[in-house]
């Protein structure tokens, strides 16, 4: 036996992840600990480039956010007197912005209304586990009652121009255009709201604020019509001023405090404006001259772009020195609104350009890509939406995931902003929990949208009108994935409680993952369906979602799927096997390291490459706060791993390129071990030995011989009797026939095992 075909534990030093995480010299020193590289003055977390394990929440604490132009509104959870808001909207109002109110969109309801600051955000893990708070003084709190009665309200959008935001929804069969405003001082201040209604054949009422605690502080219930006067009107220990000039329409206040205002019946559309203030000292002299009536259908018309310049960089093409290079497209970390960057989504419009989303709200339009990158392009497209952690395009139009909805953006006059927020898809369940997020929107060739959430996975119809839920039990996904035809759906679960290890679920109608407990049923005995692989944590610490390779791209790697390592930035090959109709799966990795941890990755239907969306948060070994990065396909050859198949004697390896037979017949030339988790309310499971449950550990599989088949590709490692089992890694120190190295690892699980044998 020649040197290079020494057994496998001289030759290949057992060392764990050498796949991906030893791959690129550039992002290592010469110790082979990644490199920490000085703090810059934007674009790096304080934590950057130190493995997540060494990392703690003071890590974490970052307030870059609140520095942030975070534009003219911003979507978010949101905590008002009275009312805990899932589906939150804040909006700046006033000439100077000087106040700002807040809407719950899924009752189409104003809450709150306040002057001062705008928003404070939550320092701790960059604020995106904090929901915003408000950050002036409360001026008037409608609460959780406020709103209009006995309608069914759903939330269309919101319509952009200039400094003015026009809210489009619907009661009913009516159509509502709705903008608010600010006048006057903090000192005394007024607000408005104008509406513009379509003809509605029965009469329409708003409650301006819920129901009193305390019912004795106000006069028993009284209603009157109001036309042009002013309203005094108690509220608690203050008045409520109310003017709605030239309006037909009938103030009620009921003995419990609430104020509601009564429109009657009209086979006419018409435009309504409101004003109100709430004081300690009484009237305040001809509040109703405060008031406008401005034409909302004209503001809803596209507007002037707000965010210029558009910035410009040059990227940097990766070396070609492996069987991938990866190439950076440059973010402009440093920007006039200093926007962050923490990328969650990609995709591309078919004229080449890249439409990216970032966590903290804002989308980014990116041209320029070329073979070179030398002359890129960045604009800010949209802001203010609900922690977007997913992106996708269909027919040319872009659509991010957001908490709260799925948004459809609309840049009407071509001006490069976008100017109506659609709300295509209003149906996710948004909690208030703040690890709660709404991941990974992705797409199939039919035109169907999937996201996973707390509740489970989930398939949006194309019209965005219904949903149905595919499964369940997965903890904290931000993973998901879908086949072009719709008919795989992946899911990429967190590891804790109830979640031993790192996974990557291939769903199943009506399927339960193990998350929350053991639903135990004849067709379920485990309590939880199986998955189609386990990965150890240490190698995948926090997953992102799965990508799938389009077909005649990437030689050997096409139609294969794809899976990220968000936590370890890095990439894998995710190989399907299925025995009796039962699917499980192996991983391997690949030559790639990123800046940031990868979220979403898309295919650019121009040039055939993959480019990945990253970011950093927490237990990341990310350099960057985020990255839009290229990963190519090279010229040179692919000597990995394709195929496999679980054998009760043995299992079947297939490589990309034909095996040196001497080494591939060498039972030294591999190392195989095997081991289980335990499924179990802690945190996180250890090894455990197959042979003895009890034991801590994992356990040697002995290769008995090693085959080389027909085919020269494949090579057949015959073991002992197999059973199904958790987690194997099989390691292996090969030559290709031409002489080339193979040294690499994978991870597999079987689920069911082939009673042919070998």
């Amino acid at each position: 036996m020649t040197s290079s075909n020494i057994s496998f534990a001289r030759t290949h030093g057992l060392v764990a992840g050498s796949g991906f995480l030893l791959c690129l010299l550039a992002a290592m020193n010469l110790s082979g600990q990644p490199a920490t590289p000085a703090r810059t003055t934007a674009g790096q977390p304080p934590a950057s480039g130190r493995e997540p394990g060494t990392q703690g929440e003071k890590d974490w604490v970052d307030n870059r956010w609140s520095r942030t132009d975070v534009g003219p509104f911003l979507a978010s959870n949101l905590d008002t007197p009275g009312a805990n808001i899932a589906k939150g909207l804040s909006i700046k109002v006033g000439a100077n912005a000087e106040a700002s109110v807040a809407y719950d969109t899924a009752a189409c309801a104003w809450r709150a209304g306040w002057t001062g600051g705008f928003l404070k955000f939550d320092a701790g893990r960059f604020g995106l586990i904090g929901a915003p708070k408000i950050g002036g003084t409360v001026s008037f709190a409608g609460g959780k009652d406020a709103g209009w009665q006995g309608v069914n309200a759903r939330y269309s959008g919101l319509h952009l121009n200039g400094n003015r935001v026009v809210l489009k929804y619907t009661l009913d069969d009516v159509r509502v255009l709705e903008s608010p405003w600010f006048e006057g001082s903090s000192e005394a201040p007024v607000f408005s709201r104008t509406f513009e209604l379509s003809p509605s054949m029965k009469a329409l009422t708003l409650a301006l604020n819920s129901q009193s605690k305390n019912a004795n502080a106000v006069e028993p219930t009284t209603r009157r019509p109001i036309s042009n006067e002013t309203i005094l009107l108690r509220h608690g220990t203050n008045t409520l001023e109310l003017a709605l000039p030239g309006t037909t329409a009938e103030v009620e206040q009921r003995a419990n405090g609430q104020v509601l205002i009564h429109f009657p019946a009209s086979d006419a559309p018409r435009r309504i404006a409101l004003a109100f203030t709430v004081t300690a000292r009484g009237s305040t002299p001809a509040l109703e001259s405060w008031l406008r009536k401005p034409n909302l259908a004209a503001l809803a018309q596209p507007g002037p772009a707000r965010w210029l310049p558009e910035l410009k960089t040059a990227g940097q093409r990766g070396l070609d020195t492996d069987i991938f290079a990866v190439d950076t497209i440059t973010v402009p970390y440093a920007n006039p609104w200093n926007a962050l960057f923490f990328l969650a989504g990609v995709d591309f419009t078919p004229d080449g350009a890249a439409y990216v989303c970032t966590i903290h709200g804002d989308v980014w339009r990116v041209t320029g890509i070329d073979d070179k990158l030398s002359s890129l392009r960045w604009k800010r497209f949209a802001t203010g939406l609900f922690q977007p952690l997913g992106l996708k395009v269909r027919d040319g139009e872009v659509f991010v995931l957001g908490r709260d909805q799925i948004t459809r953006l609309h840049d009407r006059n071509g001006g490069g902003e976008v100017d109506f927020y659609e709300s295509f898809c209003n149906l996710i369940q948004t909690s208030t929990g703040g690890h709660d997020y709404v991941t990974s929107l992705e797409k199939d060739d039919a035109g169907n949208f999937y996201y996973a959430d707390p509740f489970g996975a989930h398939r949006v119809s194309r019209d965005g009108r219904t949903k149905e839920i595919l499964g369940t039990g997965f903890r904290n996904p931000n993973g998901l994935g879908a086949s072009p035809d719709g008919k795989v759906i992946t899911a990429a679960p967190q590891q804790g409680t109830w979640t031993p290890s790192s996974q990557i679920c291939a769903i199943q109608p009506g399927g339960y993952y193990g998350f929350g407990g053991p639903k135990i049923t004849p067709e379920r005995p485990l309590g939880y369906d199986l998955p189609l692989c386990w990965i150890p944590h240490g190698i995948d610490n926090s997953s992102g979602s799965q990508v799938w390779v389009p077909q005649e791209k990437w030689g050997p790697f096409a139609g294969q799927m794809l899976h990220l390592l968000w936590g370890r930035c890095g990439m894998m090959l995710v190989l399907r096997d299925a025995v009796d109709g039962m699917n499980q799966g192996a991983v391997v990795p690949l030559p790639v390291k990123l800046l940031s941890g990868p979220n979403r990755g898309s295919f650019n239907a121009k040039d055939g490459h993959l480019y990945i969306a990253g970011s950093t948060g927490w237990q990341t070994s990310a350099v960057k706060d985020g990255a839009l990065q290229r990963v190519r396909l090279t010229a040179k050859p692919v000597r990995l791993p394709v195929a496999w198949h679980a054998h009760s004697n043995g299992l079947t390896l297939t490589f990309s390129q034909p095996l040196d037979r001497s080494a591939a017949e060498d039972a030294g030339s591999y190392a195989i071990r095997q081991w289980n988790y335990r499924y179990a309310s802690a945190y996180g499971s250890k090894d455990w030995s197959v042979a003895d449950p009890k034991k801590e550990g994992r356990d040697d599989v002995v290769v008995k011989s090693a085959r080389l088949l027909p085919d020269g590709k494949s090579v057949f490692l015959e073991t002992e009797s197999l059973q199904p089992v958790m987690q194997m890694e099989i390691k292996y120190s090969l030559n290709a026939a031409d002489g080339a190295a193979l040294k690499n690892q994978l991870w597999l699980t079987l689920n069911r095992l082939d009673t042919a044998k070998r």
